[in-house]
Formats: structure tokens, C-alpha cells, sequence
């Protein structure tokens, strides 16, 4: 259950969502109704920041950064660590974060080529719901394939921004991967929680 600094901060990042429109910001195109869980609106976040950063618009980074923070994320990544740190120093915002949950999501960015493929291990405890979800801030689309330690396949979606739940039914590593199925370059942004 999410706390209620968690669920403010989600509902300010929401109702802020729809209010601000940054003129040099094209409506995201991975931001379609029904999102939701915290690896979703993470997702979302991470490319809303990209978007702003690449844009100029440093005012534009306090709502995703705060929402990156009340999610308590993590990067999984020297260089999420390295990206997350450039954004919070051009933020003028200088409130101190929210802290939801003791574990929060992890996230990764990366840059796949056209046709690319990268695969990531992660394990998943048993009786939990697991979620993972994918956003490109150009909106490209992206292949996200889970299988389970047995080679099972749990989800498999082409979206602009695919995401996955489910609960897995034993503790056990499962095989993550990523597929560029564009004829260009894209950066992107996975979200394990």
C-alpha cells in the first residue's frame, strides 16, 4: 500500500500532467489513459525528463524529477546515476524529495541501435507483483519480451511504451529483453519494479 506522501505526490504529478503544457514540449506520446502502476508512471516520468532536458527546459524537469523521487527510484546503471544527477542540478526545484516505499523500482537507460537487442537477467519473488514497463522519449516503439526461468513467456508487446504485471509463482530469475525494431537509433528508459 502506498503511503500518502507516495499518493499526493502521484495525484500533484497527475493533475500537474494535465495543466502544464511547456511550449517547446510535444504531447507524449507514452502517456495513453489507464497508466497506472508505479513502474508506468515512472516510465513516463524518466521520459518526460528526457523531453525536458533535451528541450532547454529546465523548469520542466521539477514535476518528473519529483515524481522520480516520490517513486524513491533508483538507477540500475552508472550512467542513470550519471543522467538523473545532470537533471536534478539543471532543476530549480529545490524541495526535498518525498520517500514512498523502503524498495522502490530500479530503472536502466540506454540506447538500442536499429534492429538492436539487449537483454537484461532480473529475479522475481515468488507471491509479489512484478512490473516492468518501457518508454523511448521520441515515442519510437520498442519489443518487450519477459520470459521465466523455465523459458516460459510471461509477456511479450510492440508499443510506443510496453509494460508487463504479473505475479510470479515461484522465486526465480527471469530473462528481460529489448528489441529495436525501427530503422533508427532510440534511447529508452526500463523500469523493473
Amino acid at each position: 500500500m502506498m503511503r500518502l506522501p507516495v499518493l499526493l505526490a502521484v495525484a500533484a504529478f497527475v493533475l500537474a500532467s494535465c495543466t502544464h503544457a511547456a511550449p517547446t514540449a510535444a504531447p507524449s506520446p507514452s502517456s495513453p489513459a489507464g497508466k497506472g502502476s508505479n513502474a508506468e508512471l515512472l516510465a513516463d516520468a524518466l521520459a518526460q525528463a528526457d523531453r525536458a532536458a533535451s528541450a532547454g527546459d529546465d523548469t520542466g524537469l521539477a514535476r518528473p524529477l519529483a515524481m522520480i523521487a516520490a517513486l524513491d527510484a533508483r538507477p540500475l546503471d552508472a550512467e542513470g546515476q550519471a543522467g538523473l544527477e545532470r537533471w536534478r542540478r539543471r532543476s530549480p526545484d529545490t524541495t526535498a524529495p518525498l520517500r514512498g516505499r523502503t524498495l522502490g523500482p530500479g530503472y536502466r537507460h540506454g540506447t538500442l541501435n536499429a534492429g538492436g537487442d539487449l537483454r537484461i537477467e532480473q529475479t522475481f519473488l515468488s507471491g509479489q507483483k512484478a512490473s516492468i514497463a518501457l518508454s523511448t522519449p521520441d515515442g519510437a516503439k520498442l519489443r518487450l519480451q519477459v520470459v521465466d526461468g523455465a523459458a516460459h513467456p510471461v509477456c511479450q508487446y510492440e508499443a510506443a511504451s510496453p509494460s508487463c504485471e504479473w505475479i510470479p509463482i515461484y522465486t526465480q530469475r527471469h530473462v528481460i529483453r529489448l528489441i529495436n525494431p525501427g530503422r533508427r537509433k532510440t534511447r529508452f528508459y526500463l523500469v523493473i519494479d
